[in-house]
């Protein structure tokens, strides 16, 4: 009860001391953050007052102002449309160019010829009806088709030079006014180029230039849309379709002379013409009317397509001198970010990122940033109804006062609360250090008073009891004298474990490493403990390897440690003791292992068995005796060795300790 009671106000001293070195440590702490957290809230505020003034005015007139004198600018020739749509003044699509219908290029003439070339085979009878129907026929249309046949059976019939001949004359035989005769000369040079790289005809230059010259001629750009619909046109456009299989032919069959200056540049032109032309055709797939446009009255506006991918369309109704004209400049995002770079420009000036929004919400420039948006605006709505840009302020001179002010707000508060912390874990660790110490001292005082006083005792009992000649005969002095014997030997025992434990704490125990055998260390520590062993209800067996390879060690050391794990086995193990001790090798390890059947031990304990002092049973009936230093001296030695020690244990099932040290 008395030890219970110690320890409880021991405890209950240290929960106060606790608590109030908390206090000292939080308190003030939670203070100065509170201070801290106004000081900087005020700085912000008033930060932000300044820069609303001097933003809201840049936003609301300069800014603005500067999109609207670009525009004017950027209407006539912003060059990024990405795709185009023309009407004319009936609101008819006029390109891209649809595909003509050649109704009135009957087949019924070319049966017979067609049934000679396809069924029969037999390509040189079908020329000559080709010929023929090019002789008789009235109509240009049916002549050219004609001999576009009879150069096709000159192919079959591996005649390439009659058949690239034959297409040269046949090129410029025809005027292009009439656009069935255009498509057919636009076909005419897709099979010469391909018969004179079948002939292995490496001048192509010229007809390859040509042919991109005669299918491009007529493709709407900004350079000449006012073209499209007037009577300025030399010539009418030919399907748009085929214009864009002539240009991707093109570039494959220039691949052999892309090297050249004037060939490399067509390359390009055709590049940049392919995207354009396909989202064409796209478009007028959606758009065959411009019943879409819901902003009446207003041109050059921009405005969103209901299209899956966010595109962009810039309205133009143009009634000049040479025909009414309407066209949409189609945009994707990316194009439509141009228009809006002086406006970032400028914002990004003061300096301050921004956000643009189309009617429909979805970002058109810029990048989304998690913060809320300093000032929000309606852009121009003439030209970008519904349109709303972001600003984000990121520094000013103002904000940069206030930050050096808020930093040295928040460095001299960090500064503070470091000492505090510090200072308070200071104290609690010193504190924390010095019970320890205590608790160690006494624990140390108490654990000596105790295995001291039994020997002691012991001795001084037979001692009176020799001299005061209470005894039988000379049998039983010698009795006497070998128990004092013993208790002396134990008392020797003990003062050494305290005088190793001491040299341990000190860092001076030295060791003397020499190559020796295990089976000699292994008999070294029988023979220490072999009087303990031959008690009568004790089995004891051994079982030492003869070929394990010599280790250095301190045998003296590594003995001790022996000795310790062999005499707890036996102290530990009450009755029918049954222990089992043995040596070998086991990879690049010498392993010594001590087995007993004793009281074993739960996980916590196996946790703890190594501490100074610690002694698993620790009731003031305990039957084992002991400091608690055995195995912290055991340890110790263990890694000065370099060696580990693993303890298998169950309760009431015994305990298995097993020494591995490397072989050097």
């Amino acid at each position: 009860m008395i030890v219970k009671n110690t320890k409880n106000l021991e405890q209950d001293k240290m929960q106060w001391v606790i608590l109030l070195l908390a206090g000292a440590v939080i308190l003030p702490t939670i203070c100065l953050l509170w201070f801290m957290t106004q000081a900087v809230r005020n700085e912000r505020l008033a930060i932000k007052e300044k820069l609303l003034s001097v933003y809201s005015n840049s936003v609301n007139t300069s800014l603005k102002r500067t999109l609207d004198d670009d525009w004017l600018r950027l209407n006539l020739t912003f060059p990024f449309a990405n795709a185009y749509l023309i009407f004319d003044e009936n609101d008819n699509l006029i390109f891209p160019v649809e595909n003509t219908s050649e109704d009135i290029i009957s087949d019924d003439i070319f049966n017979k010829a067609y049934k000679l070339e396809y069924t029969d085979n037999n390509p040189d009878h079908a020329i000559a009806e080709y010929n023929l129907i090019t002789e008789t026929s009235q109509k240009d249309a049916l002549r050219i088709k004609a001999e576009i046949a009879s150069i096709r059976c000159l192919r079959k019939l591996n005649q390439l030079d009659n058949a690239i001949a034959k297409s040269r004359k046949v090129l410029s035989k025809y005027n292009d006014e009439d656009i069935h005769i255009r498509t057919q000369k636009v076909r005419v040079y897709l099979l010469l180029i391909e018969m004179l790289l079948q002939n292995n005809s490496i001048d192509i230059k010229n007809e390859l230039s040509e042919m991109f010259d005669y299918a491009s001629d007529n493709i709407a750009t900004d350079d000449n849309l006012y073209l499209f619909g007037t009577n300025q046109q030399t010539t009418k456009p030919i399907p748009t379709s085929l214009q864009l299989i002539v240009l991707e032919r093109f570039i494959s069959f220039a691949e052999p002379i892309k090297k050249d200056t004037l060939i490399s540049k067509k390359v390009k032109r055709a590049e940049t013409l392919i995207p354009k032309l396909k989202l064409s055709l796209e478009m007028a797939n959606l758009f065959k009317d411009l019943s879409f446009i819901t902003i009446k009255g207003t041109n050059s506006h921009i405005f969103r397509l209901d299209t899956q991918e966010q595109l962009y369309a810039q309205y133009n109704h143009d009634n000049s001198n040479f025909a009414v004209r309407k066209y949409l400049k189609i945009y994707s995002q990316e194009s439509i970010v141009h228009i809006f770079y002086p406006f970032v420009d400028d914002i990004e000036k003061l300096p301050s990122k921004c956000m643009i929004y189309d009617e429909k919400g979805d970002v058109v420039c810029g990048v989304k940033i998690a913060s809320k948006p300093f000032i929000k605006s309606e852009i121009n709505i003439n030209y970008f109804p519904g349109y709303t840009t972001e600003l984000y302020v990121l520094s000013s001179d103002f904000e940069d006062a206030a930050d050096k002010q808020v930093a040295v707000y928040i460095w001299a508060g960090v500064l503070v609360i470091v000492m505090i912390l510090a200072t308070g874990g200071f104290a609690g660790g010193t504190i924390n250090k010095q019970m320890k110490m205590n608790k160690l001292k006494n624990d140390f005082i108490a654990t000596i008073t105790h295995e001291l006083k039994t020997p002691l005792a012991s001795i001084r009992v037979l001692a009176d009891t020799l001299l005061e000649g209470n005894y039988n005969d000379q049998k039983q002095v010698k009795e006497y004298l070998g128990l004092i014997c013993k208790e002396n030997k134990r008392l020797t025992g003990l003062i050494d474990n305290f005088l190793t434990f001491s040299r341990m704490e000190r860092n001076k125990q030295v060791f003397t490493f020499e190559k020796v055998s295990p089976a000699d260390i292994a008999k070294s520590a029988i023979e220490a403990i072999q009087t303990k062993y031959n008690q009568k209800n004790c089995h004891f067996s051994q079982k030492i390897d003869d070929d394990i390879l010599p280790i250095s060690v301190d045998k003296d050391a590594i003995v001790t440690v022996l000795v310790n794990l062999l005499d707890n086995a036996c102290k530990y193990t009450y009755d029918n003791k049954n222990i089992e001790f043995k040596v070998f090798s086991e990879g690049e390890n010498v392993c010594f292992s001590v087995k007993d059947n004793g009281i074993g031990m739960t996980k916590r304990q196996i946790r703890k068995i190594f501490e100074r002092f610690y002694q698993a049973d620790t009731s003031l009936s305990r039957r084992a005796e002991g400091t608690g230093l055995g195995l912290s001296i055991v340890k110790f030695i263990l890694d000065a060795h370099k060696a580990t020690i693993e303890v298998k244990s169950q309760p009431e099932k015994g305990s298995t300790f097993i020494v591995r040290i490397p072989i050097l």
